[in-house]
C-alpha cells in the first residue's frame, strides 16, 4: 500500500529475440498527481535507453501511451518477460521533471518488485542494481 512517501507505479517487459538480436523493452507508469510513462529499451542485460517519455497528462493517458507502444512491439515479436506489476515508487522519484535522471533508478525498483512478486519471467532481461 502507498503512503505519502511513495507513489503506485507499475510496469511490465517485453523481449525480442530472433538469433540476431536480443532486447528488451521495459514500460513503466507512475500514477499520482503528476503521472509519468517511461519505456526503456535496449540490449538484454543492459540499463537501456530512454526512448519514452511523456510528463504533465493522466494516469489513463500515461497508459494508454504504453500500451499502444507495447501492442506495437508485441506486433514486431516480442513477447512478456516480466508481467504487470504494482509497486510502492519511493516519492523522491516521481518528479515528471527529473522523469529522465531518474528512469533507470525508476527500473531498478520495477525490476526488483517484479523478482519478489513473482511477475519476474524466465526470458526477463536483468536490470542493472535491482537486485539492492
Amino acid at each position: 500500500m502507498a503512503s505519502s512517501d511513495s507513489v503506485v507505479s507499475f510496469g511490465w517487459e517485453l523481449h525480442f529475440e530472433d538469433g540476431h538480436s536480443d532486447k528488451f523493452y521495459r514500460f513503466i507508469v507512475v500514477t499520482g498527481d503528476e503521472p509519468i510513462v517511461l519505456g526503456l529499451h535496449g540490449s538484454r542485460g543492459g540499463n537501456g535507453q530512454l526512448g519514452l517519455v511523456h510528463t504533465q497528462i493522466t494516469v489513463a493517458e500515461a497508459l494508454s501511451a504504453a500500451v499502444k507502444r507495447s501492442r506495437d512491439k508485441e506486433k514486431k515479436g516480442y513477447a512478456p518477460s516480466r508481467d504487470f506489476t504494482v509497486f510502492d515508487l519511493p516519492a523522491g522519484l516521481a518528479d515528471p521533471g527529473s522523469a529522465r535522471s531518474n528512469a533507470h533508478r525508476i527500473a531498478q525498483h520495477f525490476g526488483k518488485h517484479a523478482r519478489e512478486t513473482g511477475t519476474e519471467l524466465g526470458n526477463a532481461s536483468r536490470i542493472p542494481g535491482s537486485d539492492r
